[in-house]
């Protein structure tokens, strides 16, 4: 079975891929970083069988000039974003997808975003390295004297300690998740084993789907209420479109914190802002925003309550080899005549 394989792929798993064939070849994003054209990607598909590619774009051109495929493989959760479905599925391709890939990297960064907001981690490792406001002031002495240098941070009012200090603890606190999907489960997770009691919102999940990490479903409004961190890892629907909306940012306590590291269009950014700046809430870290990459003047770049990172929360070195084993395990249970888990347009396969 003639393999063209454009996306990264960890080598270790080379013997799986060598079950099903010896005819394959790497290019494009995966070799060189860059993503392969479209009439290059139209020359070199021809005659293959299987694809598997990452961020190439196989659109209905290159999937028509396709003679031979019998399988594309995109490692990415969303594989419309990178593959016409809707033409693969009139030629009876499967389009499978890398489900999961990165849910145990974002759920790491969705937390650690709330800890560096919270504990003003990321406001005191700036003012530290890129600033004088820590490093040169001056603090009381103990006999009410101005000292110009001191051995220690003191206890002084003005003092790092008193001023970046007091965040709140995680343990013991009301942690709210809106979406439990395989991220939002994993996120779920770490909040359960900072030993935090953990309500759901998601109105297609039961609550026998949450039993086993002893999370609570329950509804938006009651999510935004009484939680004291909140998270939110949900798909882009029409039903999540500004699901997080100026209303439900006013439920809020505030003390709490609030974190997106799914998408924008869930959440309404002017009165995430609006709530940031007037102190409404405690603080919030983004990693998605309206406009990307985020235009200079930003008005979130002006708070200090507010932790921003760019669009990397799903990114890290593992990714590649939990992208390879998923999708390779689908292959080999299409090619067994098996259901797939991760697949796009399961009707092609009846």
């Amino acid at each position: 079975m003639k393999t063209l394989i454009t996306a990264r792929f960890d080598r270790k798993y080379l013997n799986i891929l060598e079950e099903y064939t010896s005819d394959y070849e790497f290019a494009g994003y995966g070799v060189t970083g860059e993503k392969m054209p479209v009439p290059e990607m139209k020359k070199r598909i021809k005659d293959v069988e299987l694809l598997i590619s990452e961020f190439e774009d196989i659109n209905r051109e290159v999937i028509e000039a396709a003679e031979k495929l019998r399988i594309i493989v995109c490692c990415r959760n969303e594989a419309f974003a990178s593959v016409d479905i809707e033409a693969a599925t009139e030629k009876g391709i499967p389009v499978l997808r890398a489900g999961g890939r990165n849910a145990i990297a974002v759920a790491e960064h969705t937390i650690a975003l709330l800890m560096c907001v919270s504990k003003n981690i990321s406001l005191t490792d700036h003012l530290l390295k890129y600033t004088d406001q820590l490093t040169n002031v001056q603090y009381n002495d103990n006999a009410g004297k101005r000292a110009e240098t001191m051995s220690e941070w003191s206890m002084d009012p003005t003092a790092p300690f008193a001023l970046y200090g007091g965040g709140p603890e995680m343990y013991g606190k009301t942690f709210g998740q809106i979406g439990y999907g395989m991220i939002g489960r994993e996120v779920a997770k770490r909040a359960r084993a900072l030993d935090m009691e953990v309500l759901v919102y998601d109105p297609y999940v039961p609550q026998e789907a949450m039993d086993a990490i002893g999370a609570k479903k329950t509804d938006l409004d009651t999510v935004m209420k009484e939680s004291d961190f909140i998270s939110v890892n949900c798909n882009v629907v029409p039903e999540t479109v500004g699901l997080v909306s100026r209303e439900k940012i006013a439920l809020m306590k505030p003390t709490a914190y609030f974190v997106n590291t799914a998408r924008a269009k869930v959440l309404d950014y002017d009165a995430l802002y609006d709530a940031l700046a007037e102190g409404k809430i405690a603080g919030a870290g983004l990693d998605v925003y309206p406009v990307e990459p985020i235009p200079a003047g930003n008005k979130f770049l002006s708070l200090r309550n507010v932790v921003l990172t760019p669009h990397l929360a799903g990114s890290a070195r593992d990714i590649v080899g939990h992208q390879t084993e998923i999708v390779l395990q689908d292959v080999g249970k299409i090619l067994k005549g098996e259901q797939p888990r991760f697949i796009c347009n399961p009707e092609v396969l009846k």
